[in-house]
């Protein structure tokens, strides 16, 4: 395995990069944004060589709007994920099965059929989705290599996106920044999102963290990761609550409330169960003496109570929904087949659920074969792995962290749809090595 100093000098390279990516943006100037970017690709080509991608990937998914020559050019976060699929497939190819293609041919052999046939564009984003469906399990080699625990990738992700909600919480009074930046302002609630532009996807990434977080602290931590898990903990918390997201606070709620019920049945030290509860006490205590905080929970309430029907509270979801159901209850064709993953939306308007924009962009076929390679995807880097039942209510607190957002938000069009499960992976596998552990 790599020396904890190898670790800490690919989180000190992405710090310093960050730096020089905000420095770059701040100014503006090409001559010097340019070879930041450029360095970003070769940190990403570095790390893969080394099986240590995905940290680098994590930490930097906040920033990905930033890493651009201009607001609506590519984005060089795109080319680094496809730079990193090409290395893997030389450096791994063999030491994978590749059952998954079989599914990947098929979906992909659909969506340029309906595509065809029926005129769709063809855009960017379907190479990019093709290019994951074929390679993206490939990266189950940094979970075979072993360089890096969950550990190291939880931090990593928890750092990018706490430095990426602070930065551009601050950095806004820069024009060159702000145009990156989306600042909505409705009713006296001020919501941000970081770089990401839209308050609820910029929170799914802190509740995604959070779930990693909190796992982590139900394994007995020494007392130095234990002190940076609870910090972590209270950053992700107050980066979440900027957003003033209600699906947010609706996660946290039933994280914090299955993390309670494992913390009570886990075995190990009381010692210990104490000193983590006192940590999350005093912190929780830290947070609620901030002004900025108890605004922030002031706004959330004011959300919360502003609604009196429950397409109020759901912000018109669920008649986007029942719109999106109709449109496909109508016709045939689409329920069959979809749209050929084509961006197109009802009224430009998303469904606002992962599962119903899946049957919507493939239809019933598309959807069928996609799980399948989701099936194939899960199972390449969940080899070897077997969790017992004595852990299925840490497994819940990270299914809702992660996927759970899924339930109110599109990530098909996303980067998040092949990475998160990869982070999710390496959270059970951490479970079933920490099962064995403790059994031996």
């Amino acid at each position: 395995m790599l020396s904890v100093k190898s670790k800490i000098l690919v989180l000190a390279a992405c710090l310093l990069e960050m730096l020089w990516l905000l420095f770059a943006q701040v100014l503006n100037n090409p001559y010097i944004l340019l070879p930041c970017l450029v360095c970003f690709l070769a940190l990403a080509a570095w790390t893969a060589a080394k099986s240590m991608a995905l940290p680098v990937l994590l930490f930097f998914l906040p920033f990905s709007a930033l890493l651009k020559i201009q607001p609506g050019t590519v984005s060089f976060y795109t080319i680094a994920l496809l730079m990193v699929y090409l290395i893997y497939i030389v450096m791994g190819s063999k030491r994978i099965n590749v059952y998954h293609l079989i599914p990947a041919l098929v979906l992909i052999s659909v969506l340029l059929v309906v595509k065809t046939v029926f005129g769709y564009p063809f855009r960017y984003d379907f190479i990019m989705f093709a290019a994951s469906l074929l390679v993206a399990p490939f990266l189950c080699r940094e979970m075979n290599d072993n360089k890096y625990d969950f550990y190291w990738l939880t931090v990593a992700f928890s750092l990018g996106i706490a430095l990426a909600a602070i930065t551009a919480r601050y950095f806004i009074v820069f024009p060159t920044i702000a145009r990156y930046v989306r600042k909505l302002s409705l009713f006296g609630v001020v919501r941000y999102a970081g770089y990401y532009g839209d308050p609820n996807f910029y929170s799914s990434h802190v509740a995604a963290a959070l779930s990693g977080v909190m796992v982590l602290l139900l394994h007995n931590p020494k007392k130095g990761r234990t002190v940076a898990l609870v910090l972590l903990m209270m950053v992700l918390l107050y980066c979440g609550f900027l957003s003033v997201s209600k699906s947010f606070l609706l996660i946290v709620l039933f994280l914090m409330l299955f993390w309670v019920v494992a913390l009570m049945f886990k075995k190990g030290k009381l010692t210990m169960k104490v000193t983590i509860v006192l940590s999350l006490i005093v912190g929780a205590v830290f947070l609620l003496s901030f002004t900025a905080f108890t605004d922030l929970i002031d706004m959330m309430v004011q959300r919360i109570t502003s609604g009196k029907t429950l397409s109020d509270f759901t912000t018109g979801r669920t008649e986007l929904w029942g719109k999106y159901i109709q449109a496909l209850s109508e016709d045939s064709r689409l329920l069959l087949f979809g749209m050929g993953y084509t961006n197109i939306m009802i009224n430009d308007r998303g469904s606002h659920n992962t599962l119903l924009q899946i049957v919507y962009q493939m239809g019933i076929v598309g959807s069928t074969i996609l799980f399948a390679w989701i099936i194939c995807y899960v199972r390449t880097l969940m080899a070897g792995t077997k969790l017992r039942w004595g852990s299925m209510v840490q497994v819940c607190i990270i299914l809702i962290g992660t996927i759970g957002p899924w339930m109110a938000l599109d990530f098909l069009f996303f980067d998040e749809f092949f990475l998160i499960p990869i982070f999710v992976c390496f959270a059970l596998r951490f479970l079933s090595e920490s099962e064995n552990i403790q059994s031996a």
